[in-house]
């Protein structure tokens, strides 16, 4: 009969911890702290416009999956924006010019096992008003795959390293972009 129904309480001083966490982040958003990729718009205003990534290798599709990756990297960081907002001060351009899958590590028969995918895009920056080159760069992204058991898993690890090597060479281009600002 001495018992309590329906309280619950946090154990061990969660709640002040959780408190102390909550003021410790309101006050690093109020000094203007805030998460990677959450910021603004891009410095002084800078807006991209995107042009559609050409594809100068054997393998097909790799252009719009490396230009879809550029794009959810520039949006992260707040450099694409409405149309409302104005016209866009820089145009990038930009063609995948190098594919790659090369074995790394290899079995006791000599057989590959472990590969590199490394992705090259020839990028560049133009000034929109009067067409001047900001930048022009070749980047380089690359990711790794182990193969497994069968032709599909091979395929499938094969395709998902080049989506993250496709991640690699938008985030090191979007990098390089805000360093330019």
């Amino acid at each position: 009969m001495g018992r309590t129904r329906g309280v619950r309480t946090w154990g061990g001083g969660v709640g002040p911890l959780l408190l102390a966490g909550l003021v410790a982040a309101t006050v690093a958003a109020a000094c203007g702290y805030h998460p990677v990729g959450m910021g603004g718009p891009a410095p002084a205003g800078r807006r991209v416009a995107v042009e559609a990534i050409t594809n100068e290798t054997m393998r097909p599709g790799i252009q719009g999956i490396v230009g879809a990756a550029v794009l959810r990297q520039l949006r992260l960081h707040g450099v694409l924006g409405p149309s409302e907002t104005g016209p866009p001060t820089l145009i990038l351009s930009g063609g995948v010019t190098g594919y790659q899958s090369e074995a790394i590590a290899f079995d006791r028969e000599d057989i590959g096992r472990r590969y590199r995918v490394r992705v090259t895009l020839v990028a560049t920056l133009t000034e929109r008003t009067d067409g001047k080159v900001r930048l022009r760069e070749a980047i380089v992204g690359e990711a790794f795959y182990t193969t497994g058991v069968g032709a599909v898993s091979v395929s499938n690890s094969e395709a998902e390293a080049l989506r993250f090597a496709a991640d690699d060479v938008a985030s090191k281009l979007v990098a390089r972009l805000l360093e330019e600002w």
